[in-house]
Parts: C-alpha cells; sequence; structure tokens
C-alpha cells in the first residue's frame, strides 16, 4: 500500500452549512489571502483526485486478489498520470451507486476545471479593489468546502469501504497518518 497517502481532516459534508460559514479561513481579503486560499483550494482539488485514485488502485488489487493474479505494476502509478475528469469517468463503475456522491464530483470537476483554466483570465481584474478580492475569497472558500465535502463523502461512502474489502482499517488508516506525520516532522 505504498500509494495509499493520508489526508486528514475531520468530515464536514454532512453539517448543515451557517448563514456565513467561514470554516476558520483567514478573513482577510488582501493579495496573500487570494492566493493562499486559491491554493487551498487546488490543493483541496488534488485531495479529492488522490481519493479517486485510491478507489482505482485498490479496486484492482482487490480485483486481482480475486483472481489470484499478481499485478506486475503499482495500481497508483496510471491514476496519478490521469487528470480529474479522467478518473471520475473511470470510478463511475464504484460511484454510480451514489447518486449524491456522483453530483458531488460533477460540481467538484466544473469549479476545479473553472480554477485550473480560467479563474485568473477571468477575476484578475478583481484584485485591484478591496470588494472584489472579499468576492474572489469568499469564492475560493466556498470552493473549497465544496472539494472537501465532496472528497468526505466519497471516501466515507466509497473509498473506505473498497479499503475495508482490502484489510485497510480506520485504525491503519490513522496509524499511516501518524507515521508519515512523524516523518515530515523528523525532516523539518
Amino acid at each position: 500500500m505504498d500509494g495509499l497517502y493520508v489526508v486528514r481532516h475531520e468530515p464536514t459534508w454532512r453539517e448543515e452549512p451557517e448563514p456565513e460559514p467561514d470554516d476558520g479561513y483567514d478573513n482577510g481579503t488582501d493579495e496573500k489571502t487570494v492566493y493562499a486560499l486559491f491554493g487551498l483550494a487546488i490543493y483541496r482539488a488534488n485531495c479529492l483526485e488522490h481519493s479517486l485514485v485510491n478507489i482505482l488502485a485498490a479496486a484492482k488489487l482487490i480485483t486481482a486478489r480475486e483472481q489470484g493474479e499478481q499485478l506486475i505494476r503499482d495500481p497508483w502509478t496510471q491514476g496519478f498520470k490521469d487528470m480529474m475528469g479522467k478518473l471520475i469517468r473511470r470510478a463511475e463503475v464504484h460511484t454510480g451507486a451514489h447518486p449524491e456522491v456522483v453530483a458531488d464530483l460533477a460540481r467538484s470537476l466544473e469549479r476545479r476545471n473553472f480554477l485550473v483554466h480560467h479563474f485568473w483570465r477571468e477575476r484578475i481584474q478583481d484584485m485591484v479593489t478591496e470588494a472584489g478580492r472579499a468576492k474572489m475569497c469568499s469564492d475560493l472558500k466556498a470552493d473549497c468546502r465544496l472539494l472537501t465535502q465532496a472528497d468526505e463523502r466519497l471516501s466515507e461512502q466509497v473509498v473506505t469501504p473498497i479499503l475495508e474489502r482490502l484489510g485497510v482499517t480506520a485504525e491503519a488508516i490513522q496509524a499511516q497518518y501518524a507515521e508519515e506525520r512523524r516523518k515530515a516532522m523528523k525532516r523539518n
């Protein structure tokens, strides 16, 4: 399971949004905050992509085990070559039974693609005013929430059951997270 990376966060997708949810993000509207929130939104999209890769790789391992085959290649390798749209299509066999997950993934893909391909071109003029930056920050926070909640719902409803079939328990994931954290702290 060398390719299984653990990103820990508390599930929020079931929570009702507050009238003005802020999720503890910086309330500033300066340029640095806009860039930081943009980076965070892209990071959240990458976490969601990683969950999709985990689904595909784990399913491949399960199939190989059930058919008595030995995999020659690391099942995570192909997934990390694909973009989110292709990962979503490849994972449909696992997500199709969960309409809310499918809807989350569709909205997430739309927002991810906007962020990556259009955000700065369409929104750069907003950087010159306080009100424009405030709107950008608000939109980026909403993107972060969407991507995080989509990842959490996907993990709970699809990833976790597949991993459990492989014998990967919540405790094993927590232990892996602790080990990765220990190694990261040791590097610094």
